[in-house]
This record gives C-alpha cells, sequence and structure tokens, in this order.
C-alpha cells in the first residue's frame, strides 16, 4: 500500500479519520461513528454497539451465574495496518460518572493485526461471571490500543474512540423487583454541583426488529432508538418512538454523599477536554436529583423501576450526569413488556 499523495482532498477536522498513512482504531459509541472526538453533549458514548457479551437473549440480558464471554469488534479506519491490537475489559456497578477506580479487571484479549479498513473482533481471554446485584444493571468498558494507535484518555468514550462502555442487564434467576442505586461521582478537582437528568423515550412495533437484517442487533437499534441513522430502517418496519414524560414509572430517592470515598478522578489533561465540553442550557431532560459534590466526591441515588412495561410497549431511559454544565457521564434503563 502507497501514501496517500499530497494533493488527497482533506476532510473537514472532526468528520472521521484523517488521509494519512497511519492506523485509525475506532470502537463506536453510535451506529455511524466514524472515530470523531470529543463527542457532543448529551451524546450517548456509553451504549456502544461493538461490545458483545454470549450467551444473551434477544434483547442482550445476561442470566446471572452464568459463565459470561465478553467481546469487542474494533474497526480500523485507517491507511494503515493495526500491528498487535489488543483489548483490556472492565466491569462495573452502574455510574453515571464512572472513574477506573471504580471499575473491576476482568481480563485482556490477545494481540491481533488490524488491516487497514477491516474490523476484528478481540475476544476476552477470561470469562465473565454475572452477578444478580444491584438491580442486574452492570457496565462494561473495554479500551483497545495499538503500540501504532495508543489510548489517550482512559476510560473516556466521549473523548477517545479507542474506548468503548456498554450497559448489560443481568437477568436473576428468579424475578426480583428492580432496585438500583446510582453512584454520581465529581471526577473534577474542585467542588462542582451535580445533576441526575432522565429523557424517556416509548418504542412501539420493537418485536418487528429480530430478524430484518438491520446494521445494529435488536438489543442495540433500542438502546440507539433515536439516532438519525436508524430513522429511515425503523419508520420502513413500521417501529415508532415518541418521547414519554420524562422518568416514567421510575422513582427516585434522595441522594447521599459518602463523606470518606472518593472516585479517583482523571488526569489534568484528561479533565481539561471534559471542561471544554462545558454546554450550558443544553436539554438534557428532566433533571431528578441535585447535590454539591466535594472535588473527586461520591454521591448515591437509588432508584426503583417496575419488572417491565404493560401495554405492549418498550421504554428506553437516558440518565445524563452533568457536573457545573458539563456531560460527564450516562446510563440507559430499557424496560421491555412484561
Amino acid at each position: 500500500m502507497t501514501p496517500p499523495a499530497d494533493d488527497t482532498p482533506r476532510r473537514p477536522q472532526g468528520e472521521g479519520p484523517p488521509p494519512t498513512y497511519t492506523p485509525w482504531l475506532v470502537v463506536r459509541a453510535a451506529p455511524g461513528d466514524q472515530g470523531s472526538r470529543p463527542l457532543p453533549a448529551g451524546a450517548v458514548y456509553y451504549a456502544s454497539p461493538d461490545i458483545a457479551v454470549a450467551p444473551a437473549d434477544t434483547w442482550g440480558r445476561v442470566l446471572a451465574g452464568d459463565t459470561v464471554t465478553v467481546s469487542v469488534t474494533a474497526q480500523n479506519l485507517g491507511h494503515a495496518a493495526a500491528p498487535g491490537v489488543r483489548a483490556q475489559f472492565w466491569w462495573a456497578d452502574p455510574s453515571v460518572g464512572l472513574t477506573p477506580q471504580q471499575a473491576t479487571f476482568i481480563g485482556t484479549s490477545d494481540r491481533t493485526p488490524i488491516a487497514a479498513g477491516l474490523a476484528e473482533t478481540l475476544v476476552c481471554t477470561t470469562p465473565w461471571t454475572p452477578v444478580f446485584v444491584n438491580g442486574g444493571h452492570e457496565c462494561l468498558v473495554v479500551e483497545v490500543s495499538s503500540l501504532s494507535d495508543p489510548l489517550t484518555s482512559t476510560f473516556r468514550s466521549d473523548l477517545d474512540r479507542h474506548v468503548g462502555q456498554r450497559n448489560v442487564t443481568v437477568l436473576p434467576p428468579q424475578g426480583e423487583p428492580q432496585r438500583i442505586v446510582l453512584t454520581l461521582a465529581n471526577p473534577f478537582r474542585e467542588d462542582a454541583r451535580t445533576t441526575l437528568w432522565v429523557r424517556t423515550f416509548q418504542v412501539t412495533g420493537f418485536e418487528r426488529l429480530p430478524g430484518f437484517g438491520l446494521p445494529l442487533s435488536p438489543a442495540d437499534t433500542l438502546l440507539h432508538v433515536d439516532d438519525p441513522v436508524l430513522a429511515e430502517p425503523l419508520a420502513a418496519l413500521g417501529t415508532e418512538v415518541t418521547a414519554r414524560e420524562p422518568g416514567q414509572d421510575l422513582a427516585f430517592g434522595d441522594v447521599t454523599i459518602d463523606p470518606d470515598a472518593r472516585c479517583g478522578g482523571y488526569p489534568e489533561a484528561v479533565l481539561a477536554e471534559l471542561r471544554e465540553r462545558r454546554a450550558p442550557g443544553h436539554d438534557f431532560g428532566r433533571p431528578v436529583a441535585d447535590v454539591l459534590l466535594p472535588a473527586a466526591g461520591i454521591a448515591t441515588v437509588e432508584l426503583t423501576a417496575p419488572l417491565g412495561t404493560t401495554g405492549g410497549a418498550a421504554l428506553v431511559h437516558r440518565l445524563t450526569q452533568v457536573c457545573d454544565d458539563i456531560d460527564v457521564g450516562g446510563y440507559t434503563l430499557l424496560a421491555l413488556p412484561i
């Protein structure tokens, strides 16, 4: 392969891989993701369609106690091969402001070369055994890197195309009510007003998603139902997406600050990138919790939700944590009909 000539047309900055002779590894945050970072405020970067678990049901749910294989599909959208690509995998309790110190390491994949323009699935060589705790909701975080295309911002899929995050629902052996304790974390080195917001979408006709050859799995399609890339195929299937009362069917408790806990935070360079994403006035939905968190402080808020929905529709709840007008993390709850 020869490098592109000097007169190769240039992409506008931020619209995908540069036309230089380099690899460009991407773990997608959304269906149409080409690796442009940082992502804008309000982007759903915590439901990567490239992270998979098996065995799982049609809607991506795993059973507590099963031996589960976790994998990630990494694309190389650049003009040069990426040698020795390796993925690292973690799991954590649901947190809308997740930091590395809150996660538990699972393992790594073998090193694999990824040719220019191709993708490879990297499989964690250590199995994960999910347990039913905290309402059966867990986060998976994956980091993919190569010596020729290294990671830059650990655990921040909104800042680094090498990082992916995905929420996973763990089913109990027998039905239990969903009681979830969400962690709110202030990653900054100064006090920050921290607010939890929620938006809700209702999806009808979602049962038509399996078997229609969509570019995403049925579970990922539901998680990204409001993505413009999916508007046309969803309309063709007769699947309708409508906004509902934010937080419908959810109940939020009081916020409790843990005076002795600290989340660890990020290096100053990563914090500077986060501060640049400040978006005052952005519509994140309805505020459901508000607290002034000390530097690197941690708080929790209890959330209860029905085991499922009635009436045949699915509900998608988007939770977003905002610190002083900065979108620092999120979580998606998916409620299917009982």
